[in-house]
C-alpha cells in the first residue's frame, strides 16, 4: 500500500522530521494568510466534520500545486489540510490529536510538527476565521503547543460550544448521525474536549460555564428518546466532570431505565445501571448504589439467558456474579448463579473445537539420531540430552511477539478468555491497542502461544528422540542419577534420592510419576541455589516473629533480579513461562493442586518442564565432566 504525502498532508519520514522546512505544509506564514482568502474552499460548508474540511483544503492545495511552492495559497491550503487531518481523540486529555495514518517510518502530521514558527500563522488564522469548526481546531492546537496562549484556549472552547449549538439549531449537520444531530459523535467529541479544556483555563470562566451548561441540556434531550447510547455518553460526561452533581445524574439515569425501553437487557443498559450505581456511590447514597448494582447484575443474567452458546452464557453469568460482589443480602442469589454457572460451563467443552497444524520433524529427528549414534559414553549422552536446546532471550520473545501482532493485527485486536478443561475462565487477556502501541497483555498472550509451539517442537523433535535412543542403549536406574546429581549444587543433598527417582521415572516414560515428583522440587532448588550465592530467601513476620521460606511465586515477584543474576534472564524467563505465567501451562499451580490430567502429564508442556529441570541440574556439571562418573 502506498500513501502519497500530498494526499495525507505530507506525512514525514522518520529521517526527515528534523528538517521540517522541507515540507510545504509547514511553510505558510502570517504574511501568506494575509494574502489569501483561506476560507474560500469551505465557504458553504455546513458539516460538523473535519473530514469534509480536510477534503476541501486538500483539493484546493492540489489546484495550486501547478503554481509551485512560491505561491502563498499552496502553502496556506497545505497547512490547513494538514491541521484538519489529525485523528481526534478527546478522551486523551494529554494527547487529543494523533496521526490519521502511521505505516512503518511514515506517518501523517501531528501537532508536534507545528512547534515554533508555524504556531504564529495558525494563531493568526484562528483569530480571523468565521468557521467555528476550523477556529476550534486552530485555536486548540495553538493552545496545546503553547499553554501560555490562554486567550486561544478560550477561543477554542467558545468555538466548540458554537458548533454544538449549531447542531442543536440545525445550522450544522453531523453526517454520521441518523437521528438527532445533537446526540451524535460530533457533538459528543467536541463538547468533551471543550469541557476538558475548562480545568486549566478556568472552571468558572464564561466560556467554560457556557460549554458545561450544554451537557445536562443534551442528556435531558437524550432521555426523551429510546436510544440509550447518547444517554450513556452525555450522562457519563456529566458525572466524570462533576457538572450537575452525582445525585442528579444517578436519579435521571434510574428514572430513564425504569421507563418503557425496547431492549432491557442490551449492553448499553447494563453500562447505564453501572454508571448510576457509581454516581449514587459518589453521592454517598449507598441504598441507591446497591439498588442499581443489583439491576446491573440482573441485566447481565438476562443477557446470559439470551444466548444458546454455553461459552457466551457463562461469560455473562460470571459478570453477573462479580457484579453482585459487595451487595448486602445477596449471598443466596450469588450461590444460585454460581450453580447455574457450573451447570452451563459443562457444555463449553462440546462447543470447543481443536485445531492442528502438522509440522514435519523427521529431518530434525534424523539429524539428532545420527549425532547420538556417534556417542558411546552414557554421561556424554546425558549431557547432550541436557543441552538439546537453549532458553530464548526475553528480548527476542518480545520482539517476535510484537512483529507477529503487527503482521497479523486482526488476530490480536480482540481480548481473549482462557479456559481450563472444565470450561472455567482461568485468565483473561486484553487485545492489542494498535492505535497507541501494542498492549502488554496482548504481547504476553502472543508469547505464550509462540512458546507453546516451540516447546511442542522441541519435545517431539528432540527430547523424545534422544530419550528413546538413550533408553534403547542403556538402563537408567536411580543409582545412575544419584551418581550424577551428587555433584550438582542445584540438587540439595537431602533430596537427592527424590530427584533420582523422578528422573528414573522420566527416562522410563512414566511421565505421571515424573511430573508429580520433579515439578514440586523446583521451588526448593531455586531457593537452595540462591542461598549458595549469598541471597536471603526467608521472610520474617514482624507480628508473629516467625520466619518462612519464600515460595516460588514470591521469588519471582521479589527476587527476579537475583534469579536473573544467578541463572540468566533467558532461563528465569523460561521457568516463569512454563511454571508460573498465565496465560501458559502454569504447571506449578496445576500440579500443586492436582489439576493436571493424566493426558496433561504426557503433553509437551509437562515433558518440557521435566527436561528443563534436568537441564538446570546438569548445567553446573558441564565444567566438571571429567570428574563425574555414572554407572552404565
Amino acid at each position: 500500500m502506498t500513501v502519497k504525502g500530498s494526499e495525507m498532508g505530507g506525512g514525514p519520514r522518520s529521517d526527515e522530521r528534523n528538517d521540517q522546512q522541507t515540507r510545504l505544509w509547514l511553510q505558510a506564514t502570517v504574511e501568506d494568510f494575509e494574502q489569501v482568502d483561506f476560507e474560500a474552499p469551505i465557504a458553504d460548508c455546513v458539516d460538523a466534520d473535519y473530514h469534509e474540511l480536510n477534503n476541501r483544503f486538500r483539493e484546493a492545495a492540489k489546484v495550486r500545486e501547478k503554481e509551485g511552492e512560491e505561491h502563498p495559497a499552496s502553502r496556506v491550503f497545505a497547512m490547513l489540510s494538514a491541521i484538519t487531518s489529525f485523528y481526534f481523540k478527546p478522551e486523551d486529555r494529554n494527547a487529543p490529536y494523533g496521526p490519521i495514518m502511521a505505516m512503518g517510518d511514515q506517518r501523517s502530521p501531528i501537532p508536534e510538527d507545528f512547534r515554533g514558527g508555524p504556531v504564529a500563522a495558525l494563531a493568526y488564522a484562528a483569530s480571523r476565521t468565521r468557521n467555528p469548526l476550523l477556529r476550534a481546531r486552530l485555536a486548540d492546537v495553538c493552545w496545546l503547543l503553547e499553554r501560555r496562549r490562554h486567550e486561544l484556549g478560550r477561543i477554542a472552547v467558545r468555538a466548540y460550544a458554537e458548533v454544538v449549538e449549531g447542531l442543536a439549531s440545525g445550522v450544522y449537520k453531523d453526517r454520521q448521525d441518523r437521528g438527532d444531530p445533537l446526540l451524535g459523535l460530533a457533538a459528543r467529541d467536541m463538547l468533551q474536549r471543550a469541557v476538558q479544556m475548562g480545568r486549566p483555563l478556568g472552571w468558572e470562566s464564561e466560556e467554560v460555564v457556557s460549554a458545561k451548561a450544554l451537557v445536562p441540556y443534551i442528556w435531558a434531550r437524550a432521555i426523551q428518546g429510546k436510544n440509550p447510547v447518547p444517554v450513556l455518553w452525555f450522562c457519563g460526561m456529566d458525572f466524570s466532570f462533576g457538572i450537575s452533581g452525582s445525585a442528579i445524574v444517578a436519579a435521571a439515569i434510574e428514572a430513564y431505565l425504569r421507563s418503557d425501553l425496547p431492549e432491557p437487557s442490551s449492553h448499553m443498559i447494563i453500562e447505564l445501571w453501572r454508571l448510576a450505581s457509581k454516581a449514587y456511590h459518589d453521592a454517598k447514597d449507598e441504598e441507591g448504589r446497591f439498588r442499581c448494582q443489583t439491576e446491573a447484575a440482573e441485566a447481565l443474567v438476562a443477557e446470559a439467558q439470551r444466548h444458546s452458546s454455553a461459552m457466551l452464557a457463562s461469560h455473562w453469568l460470571s459478570e453477573a456474579i462479580a457484579e453482585y460482589h459487595g451487595i448486602p443480602g445477596k449471598r443466596e442469589r450469588r450461590a444460585e448463579l454460581r450453580s447455574q454457572l457450573i451447570e452451563i460451563q459443562g457444555g463449553i467443552r462440546e462447543e470447543m473445537s481443536s485445531y492442528s497444524h502438522s509440522t514435519d520433524l523427521s529431518d530434525l529427528a534424523a539429524e539428532l539420531e545420527k549425532e547420538l549414534e556417534q556417542i558411546e559414553d552414557l554421561l556424554d549422552l546425558l549431557f547432550v540430552f541436557a543441552d538439546l536446546g537453549r532458553s530464548p532471550a526475553p528480548e527476542k520473545l518480545e520482539s517476535e511477539a510484537i512483529g507477529s501482532i503487527k503482521a497479523h493485527p486482526f488476530s490480536s485486536i480482540f481480548g481473549a478468555s482462557h479456559h481450563d478443561s472444565e470450561g472455567k475462565v482461568i485468565h483473561k487477556s486484553d487485545g492489542a491497542n494498535l492505535g497507541d502501541g501494542d498492549s502488554k497483555d496482548a504481547i504476553r498472550s502472543t508469547i505464550a502461544e509462540h512458546e507453546r509451539m516451540r516447546r511442542a517442537i522441541h519435545v517431539m523433535g528432540l527430547v523424545e528422540v534422544a530419550r528413546h535412543e538413550i533408553n534403547r542403549r542403556f538402563y537408567l536406574g536411580e543409582d545412575t542419577f544419584q551418581a550424577l546429581f551428587r555433584h550438582t549444587p542445584f540438587v540439595p543433598t537431602d533430596v537427592l534420592m527424590t530427584y533420582s527417582r523422578g528422573f528414573a521415572r522420566f527416562f522410563s516414560g512414566d511421565f505421571i510419576s515424573a511430573v508429580y515428583i520433579l515439578v514440586p522440587m523446583l521451588e526448593n532448588s531455586l531457593r537452595h541455589t540462591l542461598k549458595l550465592h549469598g541471597f536471603d530467601t526467608v521472610t520474617f513476620d514482624d507480628a508473629t516473629q516467625t520466619q518462612e521460606d519464600k515460595t516460588i511465586s514470591a521469588l519471582f515477584d521479589n527476587m527476579r533480579p537475583e534469579l536473573d543474576k544467578v541463572f540468566g534472564a533467558a532461563i528465569t524467563t523460561d521457568i516463569h513461562n512454563v511454571f508460573l505465567a498465565k496465560p501458559g501451562p502454569s504447571l506449578r499451580h496445576v500440579v500443586a493442586h492436582g489439576l493436571l490430567s493424566d493426558a496433561g502429564c504426557h503433553g509437551p508442556d509437562a515433558v518440557y518442564a521435566c527436561w528443563l529441570i534436568f537441564r538446570l541440574c546438569c548445567i553446573p556439571l558441564f565444567s566438571k565432566e571429567g570428574a563425574v562418573e555414572v554407572p552404565s
